[in-house]
Formats: structure tokens, C-alpha cells, sequence
């Protein structure tokens, strides 16, 4: 019997704070300048945060009416560091679990099911390496 031990996409680590000034309509800073996202009227807002997009961060978004914020040069600077820094936990992690498995069930053969690239840290898909 062989274990699977998949990754699990966290996008916590894409979330921002939004202005509560912007939201207001009170906000004197521009997108540039201030420290909490300025989301378009297109993006979802929930509970004060918005969700940066991902392809965004790549500059490969081609989605007119994206859902997701595009963020300005700085949060996009601070996202690609949440990012590096979550990767590192999640390859902590699977490394932790995957040495308890082999603990609690010896001999059974563990199956990745990361992306071979990940595996080498080449992915152009992951923060560790940014292209």
C-alpha cells in the first residue's frame, strides 16, 4: 500500500488588508503610495481583505474584468515574500509528514504528488524562484 502525500494550495498568503479609508472614499494616498490595497469595484472584497490574483503576480493575467486585485509594485514585492515564506512552510511541513508516516507505517512506500519542477525547485509557478 503507498501513501499519497499532495499538496494542499493555501492562497492565504495572497490575501491583502484593504483601506478602510478607500472604503470610505476618505483615502488621500494613491495605490502607489499606501500600505493597504485599493481594490477596483470588481474585485470581491470579504470581511476587509481581498484576494491579490496569482497570474497577476506572474504578469500573465489576461482576464478583462479580473475578480482578483492586481496589486501595485510594493504589495506586490510583500506578496511575493508571503509567498517564499509559505512555500518553506509547506515543504516543512510535507517533510514532517512524511517522516511521521514512515514512523507509523514502516517500509510502505511514499508517492508525491508535487509537480516534478517543485520537487527541483524549478517551478516557474512557485515564489521560491521568481522568474
Amino acid at each position: 500500500m503507498a501513501l499519497n502525500v499532495a499538496p494542499v494550495r493555501d492562497t492565504k498568503w495572497l490575501t491583502l488588508e484593504v483601506c478602510r479609508q478607500f472604503q470610505r472614499g476618505t483615502c488621500s494616498r494613491s495605490d502607489e503610495e499606501c500600505k493597504f490595497a485599493h481594490p477596483p469595484k470588481s474585485c470581491q472584497v470579504e470581511n476587509g481583505r481581498v484576494i491579490a490574483c496569482f497570474d497577476s503576480l506572474k504578469g500573465r493575467c489576461t482576464r478583462e474584468n479580473c475578480k482578483y486585485l492586481h496589486p501595485p509594485t510594493h504589495l506586490k514585492t510583500q506578496l511575493e515574500i508571503n509567498g517564499r515564506n509559505n512555500l518553506i512552510q509547506q515543504k516543512t511541513a510535507a517533510a514532517m509528514l512524511a517522516q511521521q508516516m514512515q514512523f507509523m507505517f514502516p517500509g510502505t512506500p511514499l508517492q508525491s504528488v508535487a509537480c516534478k519542477n517543485f520537487a527541483q525547485d524549478t517551478c516557474s509557478d512557485c515564489f521560491l524562484y521568481p522568474t
